[in-house]
């Protein structure tokens, strides 16, 4: 167990109530005779290092079902009344745009619990106390990665060739890495490519009309207000005053 398991497990035992007994122990959380409770590690905003937790009490179990990833592990999914959790959210919002670290509320109506194999006594006791809810099952469900198999080994194999170490695709794999570590400090890895690009053209098309030499100076206008912008956001996330 990793010493992050241990302050978990220490941490969830002091939510414990009086007279509540613990059934099963795991990564995913303590099972009991009344609920399942579950905590994680907040790690951004005024929040960050702090622990936190949610339970579902088996009578809040609205329906739930057996699942499993695409590697067979076994899943449970719950749906359940809405229950506000503490996690990450974006800092800031405009139109569609989202950008920044922030701790906040976010609703849930359900919750999947993964499990490492069948075996795991979270999983067994967890479902027989389902079970005893006498709430409906729905129909298994299968995760599964994106893509067909043939997509995903072209993807793999796409991959390979960008390792090539020697000659001009090494040169040229060199060069990508120096500016993807270049935009990564830059810009932290908090904004997408289709977002920047949206936003140069905010700028730079209304100003195409007026003068095509003026779109250049927009778009590196725009990039610098989004380093700006980011340097400033993820410096307050991470010094919080």
């Amino acid at each position: 167990m990793s010493g992050r398991d241990e302050q978990r497990d220490a941490y969830l035992r002091t939510q414990i109530d009086p007279g509540e007994s613990i059934l099963a122990a795991g990564r995913q959380g303590f099972v009991t005779d009344r609920r399942i409770l579950f905590g994680w590690k907040l790690d951004f905003g005024s929040h960050a290092g702090e622990w936190t937790h949610d339970s579902l009490t088996f009578g809040e179990v609205v329906r739930w079902s057996r699942g499993r990833r695409h590697d067979d592990r076994p899943m449970l999914r719950i749906e359940h009344p809405t229950h506000w959790r503490l996690e990450w959210v974006p800092a800031h919002r405009f139109l569609w745009f989202r950008w920044g670290n922030e701790t906040g509320e976010v609703a849930h109506r359900k919750t999947t619990f993964s499990f490492s194999s069948r075996r795991d006594p979270v999983f067994w006791e967890l479902s027989e106390r389902l079970q005893l809810t006498g709430a409906p099952q729905r129909e298994p469900f299968v995760e599964s990665l994106p893509g067909t198999r043939e997509e995903r080994m072209a993807r793999g194999r796409r991959s390979g060739v960008y390792r090539v170490q020697a000659g001009p695709l090494g040169a040229l794999q060199r060069l990508r890495c120096r500016i993807s570590g270049l935009d990564e400090e830059l810009h932290h890895g908090r904004i997408h490519w289709w977002i920047r690009v949206g936003s140069w053209a905010l700028l730079a098309v209304p100003l195409a009309f007026v003068s095509p030499w003026l779109v250049l100076p927009a778009i590196l206008a725009v990039e610098i207000l989004w380093v700006v912008g980011l340097q400033w956001s993820w410096r307050r996330t991470r010094y919080p005053a």
